[in-house]
């Protein structure tokens, strides 16, 4: 018997078996989440797409790569450049296209190869069973374990487990709580997404700063957050224009970087040569647009002059000793090696007393360095803005300190090391001084000061000379 599709008995049915296939999970919600009875496999080029249709999760081979490995990640889906936010089995790749994402039996969402083997895993560590857990990749990239029995309560979520990107709506940092450190990981090259060289993540104490390490070293640091700003970071302003971009510290150990703009073609990525850039899609220019990127300048490499050296890149030679040090190695200063640093010219009061030095001569003083990128090894202290100098004249071990509103008083002790000199942003920093430099600053003050005051008589008198030779020329 043949069936008139146009037939409107026909055609009143086929509404009717749409409408009642909605109670199935699988075909009306299928391609955004994945249950025991539904993995993805990568023979079946199956993946999956989250509601937004923004991100896309499954198997891929990173662009330009030599070789036709296949790992499992999410990445933008409509965007022409490939550009993978996050990988599982990073450092677990397979090489053929017998791969397979699916729940375990205990309710984990896992990674398999063709012979079974396990290469990566939610692994929470409540057994659950594999019924009662289903994955479901979020309209904001989001990939999330949860647990049918109990509300849907999230057992797991990449935005806890980053790699190289943070997008809208996650948090980077330490949660004192839990004991979570979250950060992100470098891809080792840009065709490789194996676990890199560089990460980047909040340390809490005494101030929340943004570190970026190569294999744990230290390269860059943002200073300390000042509650609006990070002060070591002269285009933090261009940062805070980012909707949504903050930062919460509960002073108990939890400080939180949170990222909350709602525009999900925007993100910051960590590159395989350890620098963070801010990335936002241009339809215009049909590629990503870079904002802020850090470190954006030489200067910003950690202790590049080394101690008591200050760096600026608009300066050639880029370092300089603080006034009142010279260079250490003289030679190789001149050549361009500054890491050595700088020494102190005279010493300070209470080192010529320790040398036996009858009372020590007089007191010390604070030069004063402005719109500078403050020293690492910051120590707080309560002291208010007028009560800062004194508490670190009157401590032996202080070389510095300096004063912010929305930290308060800092002081440091020993060597100041990784300061930054900035045209329009930083803050003033006071270094310690003996004596006996500030009758060399006075008079240096003064020369500089009849040189400009020279010049200037002499422009004038050219200026006048001129203006009567013109006066007495014949019209």
């Amino acid at each position: 018997m043949v069936v008139l599709l146009n037939s409107r008995p026909c055609f009143v049915v086929l509404i009717l078996l749409a409408a009642f296939s909605c109670f199935s999970p699988r075909l009306c919600f299928g391609e955004d989440r994945i249950t025991f009875s539904t993995p993805i496999k990568d023979l079946e080029s199956k993946t999956l797409l989250c509601k937004s249709g923004v991100f896309r999760f499954g198997f891929f081979t990173p662009v330009n790569s030599t070789g036709r490995l296949r790992y499992v990640g999410i990445w933008y889906d409509k965007i022409p450049v490939q550009t993978v936010v996050w990988v599982a089995n990073r450092d677990a790749p397979i090489n053929d296209t017998s791969g397979v994402v699916s729940i375990s039996d205990d309710g984990n969402l896992v990674v398999t190869d063709g012979r079974n083997s396990l290469l990566w895993s939610t692994n929470v560590t409540v057994l659950v069973a594999p019924n009662a857990t289903w994955v479901q990749l979020m309209e904001n990239g989001n990939l999330r374990l949860q647990d049918n029995r109990n509300n849907g309560e999230i057992l797991w979520e990449s935005f806890k487990h980053p790699y190289s990107s943070m997008l809208p709506r996650m948090s980077l940092g330490l949660n004192n709580g839990t004991g979570e450190n979250t950060g992100l990981t470098s891809w080792r090259s840009y065709t490789d997404p194996s676990t890199g060289n560089y990460t980047v993540g909040l340390v809490a104490f005494p101030f929340p700063e943004l570190l970026i390490w190569k294999n744990k070293v230290p390269q860059w640091r943002s200073g300390p957050w000042n509650g609006q700003v990070f002060i070591g970071l002269p285009d933090m302003d261009s940062l805070l224009n980012i909707d949504g971009f903050n930062l919460n510290n509960d002073n108990q150990g939890t400080v939180l970087l949170t990222f909350a703009n709602d525009s999900f073609l925007y993100h910051f990525n960590l590159d395989p040569n350890g620098a963070i850039y801010q990335r936002d899609w241009s339809t215009s220019m049909n590629d990503w647009r870079v904002g802020v990127r850090f470190p954006s300048t030489d200067c910003d490499e950690y202790n590049r002059c080394g101690p008591y050296g200050s760096c600026n890149y608009r300066e050639d030679p880029q370092c300089k000793c603080i006034k009142g040090f010279v260079p250490r190695n003289n030679t190789e200063w001149s050549l361009g090696n500054w890491i050595s640093g700088c020494v102190r010219r005279a010493p300070l009061r209470c080192e010529r007393v320790k040398n036996g030095s009858s009372n020590g001569g007089k007191e010390d003083w604070f030069l004063k360095v402005q719109k500078m990128k403050v020293p690492v090894n910051v120590q707080p202290s309560l002291a208010n803005a007028q009560a800062c100098p004194k508490v670190c004249l009157d401590n032996c071990s202080c070389t510095a300190y300096a004063y912010d509103q929305g930290i308060g008083c800092m002081l440091w002790s020993g060597n100041l090391v990784d300061m930054q000199s900035f045209l329009g942003s930083g803050i003033d920093l006071y270094i310690r001084l003996s004596h006996s430099e500030l009758k060399a600053h006075s008079k240096r003050a003064v020369m500089i000061t009849a040189l400009v005051l020279g010049i200037v008589f002499v422009s004038a008198v050219c200026v006048l000379l001129a203006c009567l030779k013109l006066k007495k020329r014949p019209g």
